[in-house]
């Protein structure tokens, strides 16, 4: 009788697949590390910006308010100096008076005090104010280009205040500009000049040193490519692993299969000649034998786990190996059914498909969850193949596996890290749009209403200027702590860098329920910080935007959210405010 063709036992995993697989890693993680990078370049942009704005806002409204005041007063008197000379460009009938004690007074008008205090300011702190106006006086009001173009600007309506950065010769600067109204207490010298209230006669425009803010962008740059280039580091080579040891789990589960199939050839070939074996001699008998041993050892001796089950599917044999995975001797299984290894987490459903696949194509293949004898659960990758009476004269089944909980976790780990910030492991941006998305999905399907609050820290700066950086991470974490305490276990808190955090407000009732909860969170961020530097005090300001009055997509909500913030810190801060449609 001829022999049946032995299986083959070369790995068809050549090491092109793994080469790429590799390389698109490694891709991967760079294109996604890059993204982030630019992303976060632009929001540290974002945060100089703001801080230039708001620094510009505040100046203009100390001197808006100085000749407010000034205004209302028709002028003030100073004493007349040799710096203090009277203003030629003043006509007023009382511009010049003497007082009973012989005192030389002259008036001081807004302008001409908005032009010292820039006097001042400049030596000061290096910040120039230059007030400009549509109808000059003065020679030295005139605007230049940049002031020009923004009060054609402010006239038209386009926009409400300006800020630019601007290289010069003397560095590069900050360059804010916003519009003068005509106020009642100016009619009073402006009135012949043919203005209205309300109408624009001009602007005051403050110049501010940039260096110190480029510096503190440069080194927030340097610090996200530090971050983001050891994350994506480590993240390369966790991922570099996983694929070389899967590759490595796929080259032994074919070398076991080959095996396994060349064990079930020897069998099947051992039974179908089962009668010519009774007359050979004994030479050929002890061949035979040795076969069968070597069969044996190989399973004896098998990395994974090996268990044979007959025809009612009860075990009959299993390898070392199998008791090494699972924990059960030979004796405690043998008899039994599969199923006392079952771990409980798979549905009927699943053992349908699974056995559907035998039964059909005689084989499968997958990732199940097991029991081991401890009551521990353990991730197996298994195949089972089906020997038909047919083939062997009696039915088997034969199940290969090997324990891959820990590649599992693994891989479970690096997901987890990948979505979440570093410091607060609450999720990161990135996590953060994917929720909310899922929050749009939920309600335009389902017409649930739910609230996105931009949280910002004010003061932070302070603390990390004056206590360290350890001390602002130390609040930033119990920020977190505290932000997760405010909120439902269904709501979803996240940090998207430096002291900004996002919440989504999952099917909120109404515009109540989110402000009580805004207000506790005020509250809460108000209350001090026990660091172990010391204790710091810091506050919230909170922008609400309220799906779907506020937008239907997220670039609309974000946004609006993030108008709602301004308007809650350009109200003093420690508050919040709702986004309301204009």
């Amino acid at each position: 009788m001829l022999d049946s063709p032995k299986p083959s036992l070369t790995s068809p995993i050549t090491d092109l697949p793994y080469q790429v697989g590799v390389a698109v890693c490694y891709i991967l993680v760079m294109a996604l590390t890059t993204l982030s990078i630019f992303n976060e370049f632009r929001h540290i942009d974002q945060g100089v910006e703001s801080l230039a704005r708001e620094r510009g806002t505040v100046l203009f409204k100390l001197i808006e308010l100085t000749r407010d005041w000034n205004a209302q007063h028709g002028g003030v008197y100073a004493r007349i100096t040799e710096h203090n000379q009277p203003n030629p460009y003043l006509v007023h009938p009382q511009r010049d008076l003497t007082t009973t004690d012989g005192t030389r007074l002259t008036m001081i008008n807004p302008a001409y005090m908005t032009r010292q205090i820039a006097e001042i300011a400049e030596k000061v702190d290096g910040v120039k104010f230059h007030i400009t106006s549509l109808k000059l006086i003065r020679p030295e009001n005139k605007a230049d280009d940049w002031e020009t173009e923004s009060l054609a600007l402010f006239e038209k309506g386009e926009i409400k205040e300006r800020l630019s950065l601007i290289e010069g010769d003397a560095g590069t600067v900050h360059r804010y500009m916003a519009p003068l109204y005509i106020k009642p207490a100016c009619m009073q010298c402006h009135a012949k000049m043919g203005y209205k209230l309300g109408d624009i006669r001009g602007g005051i425009s403050v110049t501010m040193p940039a260096a110190r803010a480029l510096n503190i962008r440069e080194q927030q740059r340097q610090r996200t490519l530090l971050f983001h280039g050891g994350a994506a580091l480590i993240i390369a080579a966790l991922l570099h692993f996983v694929v070389a040891r899967t590759r490595r789990q796929l080259k032994n589960l074919h070398h076991l299969a080959g095996q396994q199939d060349l064990l079930i050839a020897e069998r099947t070939r051992e039974l179908s000649v089962a009668n010519t074996n009774l007359r050979m001699e004994v030479d050929e008998r002890k061949h035979r034998e040795n076969e069968l041993k070597i069969s044996a050892a190989v399973m004896e001796n098998a990395a994974e786990g090996i268990m044979v089950t007959d025809s009612d599917n009860r075990i009959i044999r299993v390898n070392p190996a199998f008791s090494v995975v699972t924990g059960f001797r030979p004796a405690e299984v043998l008899g039994k059914n599969p199923r006392a290894l079952s771990s409980g987490r798979h549905d009927d459903a699943f053992y349908t498909t699974m056995w559907t696949a035998i039964n059909q194509q005689g084989r499968w293949s997958g990732d199940i969850w097991n029991r081991r004898k401890d009551g521990s659960a353990i991730l197996c990758a298994m195949a089972i193949s089906a020997i038909s009476e047919h083939e062997s004269g009696v039915g088997r089944y034969v199940a290969t596996f090997t324990d891959i909980t820990k590649r599992k976790e693994a891989e479970d780990l690096l997901r987890h890290r990948a979505s979440s910030d570093p410091l607060t492991d609450l999720p990161n941006r990135s996590l953060f749009f994917d929720r909310l998305q899922q929050a749009l999905s939920q309600g335009r399907r389902y017409s649930h209403n739910f609230a996105l609050l931009y949280v910002d820290l004010d003061h932070f700066k302070a603390v990390n200027d004056e206590m360290g950086h350890a001390a602002g991470d130390q609040l930033l974490i119990e920020t977190a702590c505290r932000l997760l305490d405010a909120v439902r276990e269904s709501d979803t808190v996240a940090r998207l860098g430096g002291d900004e955090f996002a919440i989504i407000l999952a099917r909120v009732q109404g515009k109540r329920e989110v402000e009580e909860i805004a207000q506790r969170i005020v509250c809460d961020l108000s209350k001090p910080f026990t660091l172990d530097a010391g204790v710091a005090k810091v506050s919230g300001s909170i922008g609400i935007a309220l799906f779907p009055q506020a937008g239907e997509d997220a670039d609309r909500l974000t946004h609006n959210a993030d108008r709602a913030l301004y308007e809650a810190k350009g109200a003093g801060r420690n508050t919040y405010r709702f986004h309301t449609p204009e």
